[in-house]
């Protein structure tokens, strides 16, 4: 019996040797070889960036012709070198996040050695590196869905993991007939406080706070329409939110293949503890109020402001304002629309504004008219300084969509979408935010297995960064989701006769037939 023990830890022993021997016992260094006065060609592109010191290790597939391949990185103290006999360079976990944590705001040297067929070494130009003194937020939450439109049935809501390659579901629409669901939306980066849209079947709002999880409908009968484009007030207790009449048109045109616009839209608050909407006319008229955020303070709403629908109108002369509206929570007092930038201005439409948690920068997106950017290769990130209102053209955009973009609860880092990689899938990237409002070489999303992208086929969509996990259970969002929701309330203060056209006919066909209508 010892014997056999005996041989069976012999066969193990030398296995162990054998897979050193072919994967573990790898070549450190090279002695002889001749020097290439270009770097290497890497994918994806992570040089000369600067890095958060808590992202994942940047694996990357060397696109340079070799038999062998030799990486070697070094910052301060610490080393890590990488022998590969295929030209895809994944970096040791441990190893990685010891280097950045021992050498924030230092420099990472990474050289690239590659063995021809002829069995000499060639080294590529020395690449330089950054790692940044301020953490990102460790997780990111977005919507995966398919280019299509004919395959929107398959959706979920996921979060990852930045500091490492996790990724799980939040929550799928295959418990709930398949619907669509949207707009998730977090109260100042916190995952345990955040909402989410469940359409057409089990349609409702989502609410989660902590292990309370409960689902609103927030539309009403002066409303015309529920909630739809969300912004959490820093107090955690109301929501502004746009309600829309929102219609879908399809091209065969590339740059033209889905056009979402509005007939109408208005903004509204919701307070949570209360359960109650409200509105005022002067952010409900004839005009298309849409896209609200709150300033940083919470003392005011800013959104974009279309010119009022008609039909006869060609839809590439729809271009947004950028208004902001004082309102006071405690009171429910609305004060006056103030302009922050006009279309006439910029030759452009502006949407999706989103302001940074110290309140100096807004973000948002331009485009040559309408408001959902991210079917348009026009739309660009822009960038206002709120203390003087000054903006200007952010240097992290391509010829493609940038789009769909937002804050670190730091304020430094700031995520976005982009279909730059292929001009078809909108893609993830970080990018950082200096005190002179500057913006650092944007860093792809990185994942364990450098070819990922290559083949991966469904768009990241409405990417929100988040300081830690989502833990509600998967159960839990299900549940609730499968009840029938809550109805919200009207404010009986509001001017219901005040309000825009389009509200008001939600009003009559309402009275008309005694119950609320369903958009």
């Amino acid at each position: 019996m010892k014997s056999f023990f005996k041989t069976i830890w012999r066969v193990r022993i030398f296995s162990i040797f054998i897979l050193l021997y072919f994967s573990g016992c790898k070549e450190t260094s090279v002695e002889s070889y001749t020097e290439v006065d270009t770097p290497a060609k890497i994918d994806p592109d992570y040089s000369e960036i600067l890095i958060p010191p808590n992202i994942a290790p940047l694996n990357f597939k060397i696109c340079e012709n070799g038999m062998e391949f030799l990486v070697h990185m070094r910052a301060g103290r610490n080393h890590i070198n990488i022998f590969s006999k295929r030209n895809t360079i994944k970096i040791p976990a441990r190893r990685w996040k010891r280097l950045l944590q021992s050498n924030r705001g230092g420099r990472i040297d990474i050289d690239i050695y590659i063995k021809n067929s002829q069995n000499q070494w060639k080294k590529y130009r020395k690449m330089q590196n950054q790692i940044a003194l301020q953490e990102i937020d460790s997780f990111v939450v977005y919507r995966l869905i398919h280019p299509g439109y004919t395959l929107w049935w398959e959706m979920g809501l996921y979060q990852r993991n930045i500091e490492n390659f996790s990724e799980s579901p939040i929550f799928t629409n295959r418990v709930a007939k398949r619907n669509c669901m949207n707009c998730h939306s977090f109260c100042k980066n916190n995952p345990q406080k955040m909402l989410f849209h469940m359409r057409a079947g089990y349609s409702g709002t989502i609410f989660v706070n902590d292990d309370d999880v409960r689902k609103i409908n927030t539309g009403t009968d002066y409303t015309m329409s529920a909630g739809v484009y969300p912004s959490w007030h820093p107090d955690g207790k109301h929501v502004a939110f746009s309600v829309n009449m929102i219609y879908q048109q399809f091209h065969a045109h590339q740059d033209k293949n889905i056009l979402v616009k509005d007939t109408a839209s208005d903004i509204i608050v919701y307070n949570i503890e209360t359960n109650t909407i409200t509105t005022s006319p002067k952010v409900s008229t004839k005009r298309l109020e849409n896209l609200p955020v709150w300033s940083a303070d919470g003392r005011y709403i800013y959104f974009c402001s279309g010119p009022p629908f008609d039909e006869k109108m060609d839809y590439r002369d729809v271009k947004y304002d950028l208004m902001r509206i004082a309102y006071d929570t405690e009171t429910n007092a609305w004060g006056n629309v103030e302009p922050v930038l006009s279309a006439s201005e910029t030759g452009k439409s502006i949407s999706f504004p989103k302001i940074s948690p110290d309140g100096r920068y807004l973000m948002f997106c331009m485009s040559d008219y309408g408001y959902f950017t991210i079917h348009f290769t026009s739309s660009d990130l822009y960038l206002m300084d709120l203390t003087n209102n000054n903006y200007r053209k952010m240097k992290v955009n391509s010829d493609h969509v940038e789009s769909y973009h937002s804050w670190s609860s730091g304020g430094r880092w700031f995520v976005f979408c982009s279909k730059k990689r292929d001009g078809l899938c909108s893609r993830l990237y970080f990018s950082y935010l200096d005190d002179s409002g500057n913006t650092s070489k944007p860093v792809l999303l990185p994942q364990e297995d450098p070819q990922f992208y290559d083949t991966f086929i469904k768009n990241y969509n409405v990417p929100e960064l988040i300081t830690g996990p989502v833990t509600t259970e998967h159960w839990k969002l299900a549940q609730a989701t499968l009840k029938e929701p809550m109805q919200a309330s009207f404010d009986k203060s509001v001017d219901i006769d005040g309000l825009s056209g389009a509200t008001r006919i939600v009003k009559q066909i309402n009275e008309a037939t005694q119950k609320p209508v369903d958009y």
